[in-house]
């Protein structure tokens, strides 16, 4: 009997249920079966389906469409599994979900359901860092710890996400699926479970979300009066029905909750005075009058605004102090702090610290906590967090500022109107990024830091700029990689940088770049300080004489196209064709959710490629793990390429951190790799996109024993002069210490 039984119904959905069925046979740390029933659909979703020749699916057909509800009781009723899962037939399962879902059900035997986190994809199943973003932040402040589940299903509905997974003996208990429901049977079963359950959160993105033009559900989302009144009717009726009891109680007056709601769906909640007056309009009149004129309007004119107008950061009161003691107060602001793959910001922040700066971490959220070493729980214990939001905090910041500086205040939120700081943008997104400006100024005042840096040019410095007019202090920014290369990224960049005090980046070839986005007057803040590394904790083990077989080749690599992988991989199938007897292991995790599908294109074209007894993914691992792994090594490589999307990575970390390893090194020539590995000298480097070239660079090191102590002894001393975090670290405390002085 499997643990959990999935339930799938399709409905002419043969373009996107293949890709559903392969994330979920993705899964793994679960014993599962997959039901599909196929609802009496027109094109051949059936013959997708049995193009699987899993085991673990069994497809079931309706002579005709019968609906939903019908499609999980039938499951219901097939399955004898303990837990029950849901999944839509054209969406995206990510790797981990039903581990973590099960987790969380077996934590009590009170929780009857739990759902997920989720993100939206378009049809070709993409996404972008700046929806996932902003998708978070809703997140974060939608669902809250100890979210009252009762209270928010009968006034907002909509607050049981995608992906929800039940205990079997609950969906029996209550009767299962209301089948005369055309929509919203999901949301009559949460109401029947928080009954008599809990219903919990795993506060993870583990669900992909597809929108596209024959998505019934997505049609429903812009007719917010008609889902409330179908949310009141089942409500209603499970009430008289006796089927629930909660909404008769006082804290849970179905009635009031219920008026609160229909309040959200016009869109006046916020303005309970404008709501009781309007009341006596009719309702459909106010809601054309809303859709057909004034949305299109107020869309209309902000985007007029935003591509003809300007607005200037500086203004009266903008160059203004505000009486804060002037020291040596950092504040370093980020989007998430600390991330495994971000140690040498780690190192960055440790070793300004230790050369006298009090350096104060502030950021949105943490990541990445199960896998932290001790000295980044250590950073991450002075790290203060800003999300959620305090709102009483933050109003009480917005009174402050505004009586501080009546006319910088406003201007401020009009530069933040008219300025494209990302590819989409909304006024409510606007008000998102001042609001939060507004937050970090004031937290920042509380705690009297007199400098703001951002080292990331991401839209944190956007946010970090407009916090430091309000402060009134110095701002300063890093430009790294993916920030100013990215195509998604490339907005608000000459703001960001010209409007900075001093600017820095980690290789020329960004320099050069940054230049190209400046006036020549600027250029003169621009300083390159390359990364650095503890040397004193990389430490290389004996060299050996030979390499004993299977040969060890390693890359430490986040799952994302700018690695280059995929080339890595086809140069795996050229040394096994060569007969070489070796290993090929690749440390990192995807960047989920929003590069899933190239992990999972890894994956497809290692097996596709026989490769499965050759390369070994590791997955995200612990600093110290990932050290071992370099010092058991007997080969670095590493093929950075440039993304489709202009993502590059421009100065990789663990290339530097196996060089200081005394190890050989393979990477190519692209961006700032050649600022760190002299060819033929310190390692070697290949054309990117070629893993011909790279199949013989590799084939060479492990033939070549003088050549490889000769590369691994080079590179070790290549990192000592550019690359030594303590040699490093003086210009940039030059650069904030001269900064100080100037001010003075």
């Amino acid at each position: 009997m499997p643990e959990l039984t999935v339930s799938m119904p399709a409905y002419n959905t043969a373009r996107y249920v293949g890709a559903a069925i392969k994330s979920v046979l993705s899964q793994e740390g679960v014993d599962f079966e997959l039901v599909i029933v196929d609802d009496g659909s027109s094109d051949n979703t059936a013959e997708v389906v049995r193009s699987f020749s899993d085991p673990r699916i069994r497809l079931i057909r309706n002579r005709k469409r019968m609906g939903v509800g019908y499609c999980h009781n039938l499951v219901i009723r097939e399955s004898t599994s303990p837990f029950i899962a849901h999944v839509d037939s054209d969406d995206l399962v990510l790797p981990g979900a039903f581990a973590a879902m099960l987790k969380k059900l077996k934590s009590s035997p009170r929780i009857g359901q739990v759902h997920c986190y989720f993100f939206d994809i378009d049809a070709n199943g993409r996404t972008t860092r700046d929806a996932l973003r902003k998708r978070r932040e809703d997140f974060l402040r939608k669902r809250p710890p100890g979210l009252d589940y009762k209270r928010e299903l009968l006034r907002h509905g909509t607050v049981i996400n995608h992906l929800r997974t039940y205990r079997s003996k609950v969906l029996q208990e209550v009767g299962g699926f209301n089948e005369k429901l055309c929509h919203g049977e999901d949301y009559w079963m949460a109401l029947l479970v928080v009954d008599k359950y809990d219903i919990e959160l795993v506060p993870e993105f583990l669900y992909a979300y597809r929108i596209h033009s024959g998505n019934t559900s997505e049609s429903l989302r812009f007719k917010s009066l008609r889902f409330w009144w179908r949310r009141y009717l089942s409500a209603r009726e499970l009430v008289k029905g006796g089927r629930i009891r909660f909404p008769t109680e006082k804290q849970y007056n179905l009635s009031k909750l219920m008026l609160l709601g229909l309040g959200d769906a016009l869109g006046l909640s916020q303005v309970p005075d404008l709501v009781r007056r309007t009341l006596s309009i009719p309702r459909r009149a106010l809601r054309v009058a809303r859709q057909q004129v004034l949305a299109p309007l107020g869309s209309r004119l902000y985007t007029s605004a935003v591509h003809h107008l300007s607005w200037p950061v500086d203004c009266p009161g903008s160059a203004e102090g505000n009486g804060l003691p002037k020291g040596k107060r950092i504040a370093y602001y980020l989007w998430r702090f600390p991330i495994l793959t971000q140690t040498f910001i780690q190192r960055e922040v440790r070793a300004l610290q230790e050369a006298g700066l009090a350096v104060h971490i502030v950021a949105d959220a943490q990541q990445d906590v199960e896998l932290l070493g001790p000295d980044a729980r250590s950073l991450m214990e002075q790290t203060e967090y800003l999300l959620p939001i305090n709102a009483e905090r933050l109003r009480a910041y917005k009174h402050r500022f505004w009586r501080r500086k009546p006319l910088l205040y406003p201007s401020l939120f009009l530069y933040v109107v008219l300025h494209r700081y990302t590819r989409y943008k909304t006024f409510a997104e606007d008000k998102g990024v001042f609001d939060k400006a507004v937050y970090l100024a004031g937290t920042l005042e509380d705690r009297n830091i007199d400098r703001l840096h951002s080292p990331w040019a991401d839209r944190c410095a956007f946010v970090s700029l407009i916090a430091s007019r309000l402060l009134g202090v110095p701002y300063s920014v890093q430009g790294r990689a993916f920030d100013i290369h990215r195509d998604t990224q490339r907005y608000a960049l000459p703001e960001k940088f010209q409007n900075a005090q001093f600017v820095i980046t980690n290789t020329q070839y960004n320099a050069s770049h940054i230049r190209t986005l400046l006036c020549k007057q600027h250029w003169h803040k621009i300083s390159v300080i390359y990364n650095g590394v503890d040397l004193e904790g990389l430490v290389p083990s004996p060299p050996t004489e030979s390499i004993s077989e299977p040969t060890l080749v390693l890359s430490v690599a986040r799952l994302v196209p700018q690695k280059g992988l995929e080339y890595l991989l086809e140069a795996c199938r050229i040394l096994r064709a060569r007969g070489y007897a070796f290993r090929c292991e690749i440390v990192g995790g995807p960047e989920e959710p929003l590069y899933t599908d190239y992990h999972i294109s890894l994956k497809k074209l290692r097996n596709r490629l026989g490769l499965e007894g050759n390369v070994f993914f590791l997955g995200a691992q612990p600093f110290a793990q990932v050290l071992a792994k370099l010092r058991c090594a007997h080969i670095f490589v590493l093929p950075c390429v440039m993304a489709k999307d202009g993502s590059r990575d421009i100065i990789p970390n663990s290339l530097i951190e196996a060089m200081a390893l005394q190890l050989p090194v393979i990477s190519t020539v692209f961006a700032g790799i050649p600022e760190i590995v002299e060819n033929g000298v310190s390692g070697i480097l290949v054309p990117p996109n070629d893993e011909q070239a790279l199949a013989d660079a590799i084939s060479r090191v492990i033939d070549d024993q003088g050549l490889r102590r000769e590369l691994g002894e080079n590179a070790r001393k290549r990192v000592e002069e550019q690359f030594d975090i303590k040699k490093n670290i003086r210009h940039f405390v030059g650069l904030f210490e001269a900064q100080r002085t100037s001010a003075r």
